[in-house]
């Protein structure tokens, strides 16, 4: 990992004016800044390019007072955006039979190793609505 590549940089800048600029600007490029007090603005370079960062922060009257690399585990949070999938907890596994389980999908009492069946549904055949005879309309019909 290069010193540029999966870090985090912090800016001063003058005012808390010129940090909403640079933090919109900055956002305007794909960047995801993050403002505190005192005209400080920190951003993410998550493989991004440092040199646009740079310029559009020191355009915008900014300093480049700290960089800091970020860790792995913070990456693949903010990759696979785990913490941002709710799994509620009655859902998770509760109708698995033993033999599902344990890997067995052959289970003796259904056909054809289907779980779940439902022998109340109605046959494959009745969901067509018709017999399938399209032939009760003229191909000549003229208006």
């Amino acid at each position: 990992m290069s010193s540029t590549d999966n870090s985090a940089l912090l800016f001063q800048f003058a005012d808390d004016a010129s940090a909403a600029d640079a933090s919109e600007t900055l956002q305007e490029f794909g960047y995801d800044p993050v403002a505190h007090e005192d005209g400080r603005l920190h951003i993410h370079l998550e493989g991004s390019d440092l040199t646009s960062a740079l310029e559009i922060a020191l355009s915008h009257g900014g300093e480049l007072v700290e960089q800091q690399p970020m860790e792995s585990t913070a990456l693949a949070g903010t990759a696979y955006g785990i913490d941002g999938i709710p799994i509620p907890a009655h859902t998770v596994n509760e109708d698995w039979t033993e033999a599902y389980a344990a890997g067995d999908s052959n289970e003796k009492n259904q056909p054809d190793g289907l779980s779940n069946w439902d022998d109340d549904a109605p046959d494959a055949d009745d969901y067509r609505p018709d017999g399938g005879s399209y032939d009760y309309i003229s191909g000549d019909v003229h208006i």
